[in-house]
């Protein structure tokens, strides 16, 4: 008698195992069937938004933009014709509209659109700048735009350090110009201290006093002519960046030494004559040291003087995308989870306005079966969808996958789960399928703006990224991002975030699930 009770129950439980199965099936069957007899609602849903990405990526230049420049300059002034000469020239970003003394038509043009920047030149640029203080351009707009804004503000930045380091360049070459005049009055002082030393090692005080003299002299003529230059050289330099000139700093230097060592050597007439012949040996020395680097001063190019060092980025990444590139991956975790968010959303308000709700009161079917039903269908739909958009993006597009097929796999499965759990909730607390797609299409322009998708997570304030890490394709994106562009495995702390968005919101459809089909059965 037991033996056939016990049998009784494993066959009731196998019964109830199998009428679960075919349940669940009916619903996975049902739905997929619903989803083709609605081709155009999957074109408006999966190929609308892509294409319109796909345009947009296609559209999209990462370039600054060039803007109309014109320069007002006070009537007569000199300035007009060193603009006529730089401005064409430097560079792409600025597209010269002339010069005119006319500030009013100027602004006038401005204000109707023919202009896009107005730089205004300073009237008296050499007495401001005698008179300790920067002479300044100023640079009209007529934009709204702030992130335009700052783009002309670093515009104006930008070329006036460009027309400062050409004038430093400037002022180098002339120096370098001067320098190469000096080769008479260098020789002339190195022969003087030459017979200066002679004199005292034969004794002669007389000729040393006499030659001495002359060698100061000299000194002074080469310290007026170089030091000049070189000192204004070397101040520009250090107001520009310090550190820049580094090779007319070392002449100054030089030189410097050269005229202490003259005057120590004037200082020493008291001394013996071999001290003194050994210190104008030294002069020696110096001086032919101070040639040298003049030589090698003539001889480097001004914009090498000017600016000797250069950056040069280089990422260690296997990969550098470009813009439409780096953002493919999201435009694939934002297409899914609308996708899934859409359909999850409209499925149950679907099931009310058909009136198939009905049937519930006389079926045996739990909340639980009907949501993994409706899981699976939808699971299976998205993963076609989402293995499509991946073979585009990949064999036609030409977008890379230096990672793992599978952990692709798993990410897009994770989108799918926590995006339809989203979707269910929106479509059992909604009473009209325009209820559910207007809640639909809140979260897609959350998602846009909050998920990373326009700008970096970085950029947005530390208690508003809470919403970004409530959406599914926030995680999806960082995640898609690493697999593919970086060939890094999963991050298991994301992908713990993104099941758990989706745990969370599954449990809350079961709950709103069973009571709605409670509800139908009373």
């Amino acid at each position: 008698m037991m033996s056939l009770l016990n049998w009784w129950r494993i066959r009731k439980t196998v019964g109830n195992i199998i009428g679960s199965l075919i349940r669940t099936s009916a619903f996975l069957r049902k739905e997929i069937i619903e989803i083709l007899r609605q081709p155009k609602l999957i074109l408006s849903l999966v190929l609308g938004p892509f294409f319109i990405l796909l345009i947009f990526g296609i559209g999209y230049r990462n370039e600054p933009q060039a803007l109309r420049t014109l320069f007002i300059t006070p009537e007569g002034s000199e300035l007009a014709q060193q603009i006529e000469e730089i401005a064409p020239n430097l560079g792409p970003q600025l597209i010269y509209e002339g010069v005119s003394y006319d500030a009013e038509a100027a602004l006038e043009r401005l204000q109707q659109g023919e202009l896009d920047v107005i730089v205004v030149t300073p009237a008296d640029a050499y007495d401001t700048i005698r008179s300790n203080q920067q002479a300044v351009f100023t640079l009209y707009h007529h934009e709204i735009d702030p992130f335009q804004v700052d783009y002309i503000v670093y515009f104006g930045q930008f070329y006036t350090d460009i027309v400062n380091k050409r004038i430093l360049q400037e002022i180098t070459a002339q120096s370098q110009a001067e320098a190469s005049t000096l080769q008479e009055e260098l020789s002339a002082a190195r022969e003087s201290a030459a017979a200066t030393r002679r004199a005292l090692e034969a004794g002669d005080e007389v000729a040393a006093q006499q030659n001495q003299r002359q060698l100061s002299q000299n000194v002074d003529n080469v310290s007026l002519a170089v030091g000049a230059s070189l000192g204004l050289l070397s101040s520009i330099s250090n107001t520009i960046g310090p550190g820049q000139d580094t090779e007319s700093l070392e002449i100054l230097g030089d030189l410097d030494t050269v005229q202490q060592s003259t005057n120590e050597l004037g200082d020493s007439n008291s001394g013996s004559s071999s001290s003194r012949a050994q210190k104008a040996a030294e002069v020696e020395q110096d001086l032919a040291r101070l040639e040298e680097r003049l030589v090698e001063f003539q001889n480097v190019p001004p914009d090498l003087l000017v600016s000797p060092f250069r950056s040069e980025t280089k990422s260690i990444t296997p990969f550098q995308p470009t813009p439409s590139i780096y953002f493919a991956p999201a435009v694939v975790a934002l297409l899914l989870q609308h996708l899934a968010v859409t359909f999850a959303g409209l499925s149950i308000v679907r099931e009310r306005s058909l009136g198939t709700t009905e049937l519930f009161r006389v079926s045996p079917l739990s909340s639980l079966e009907a949501l993994i039903g409706k899981y699976l269908s939808y699971m299976l739909f998205g993963g076609f969808i989402a293995a499509t958009l991946a073979l585009i993006l990949v064999y036609v597009l030409r977008i890379p996958m230096l990672g793992s097929w599978w952990n692709f796999a798993i990410v897009i499965a994770a989108i799918l789960f926590a995006s339809l759990s989203i979707g269910f909730v929106i479509s059992l607390i909604s009473d009209t399928d325009s209820q559910a797609v207007q809640y639909s299409m809140f979260v897609l322009l959350t998602s846009v703006f909050f998920s990373g998708f326009i700008m970096s997570l970085d950029l947005l304030w530390e208690p508003v990224r809470i919403i970004s890490w409530m959406l599914p394709a926030t995680y999806g994106s960082i995640l898609l991002r690493e697999i593919s562009l970086l060939g890094a495995g999963i991050d298991l702390l994301l992908l713990a975030g993104l099941l758990a968005i989706g745990l969370v919101m599954s449990i809350l459809a079961w709950l709103l699930m069973r009571r709605f089909i409670s509800s139908s059965r009373d």
